[in-house]
């Protein structure tokens, strides 16, 4: 049970890390839903673990339209642009595109969308 609990924390925390900033905050209810077909739980649930976060260092802010993580180091927005450029950018042969913005999407938040 021990790691199911360890397990639900770490996806509360990739999911604020990749889906949230200052201008896109998230509420427990929509991370219940990125959660729910991988690890059923409840919204209480979720609000626990963020509370979990908060109280070793994690800089998670809540606010009225729900909550975000502070101070990263790319915007969404950021993400966003690196990865259409390197789309738009001429073949180079020894670059795959695919496989470098699937990279990049890794290092800044696995749970990034495109």
């Amino acid at each position: 049970m021990k790691t199911s609990k360890k397990f639900l924390i770490v996806l509360v925390l990739k999911i604020l890390e990749a889906h949230t900033d200052s201008h896109h905050p998230i509420t427990q209810s929509k991370i219940l839903q990125y959660i729910s077909d991988v690890f059923p739980c409840d919204r209480k649930t979720i609000g626990r673990n963020i509370k979990a976060l908060q109280s070793v260092g994690y800089p998670i802010v809540k606010t009225s339209k729900g909550f975000y993580m502070n101070n990263k180091v790319f915007s969404m927005q950021e993400v966003d642009f690196v990865l259409q450029a390197i789309e738009q950018a001429q073949d180079v042969e020894q670059v795959n595109k695919t496989e470098l913005c699937g990279k990049l999407q890794s290092c800044l938040g696995g749970f990034l969308k495109r």
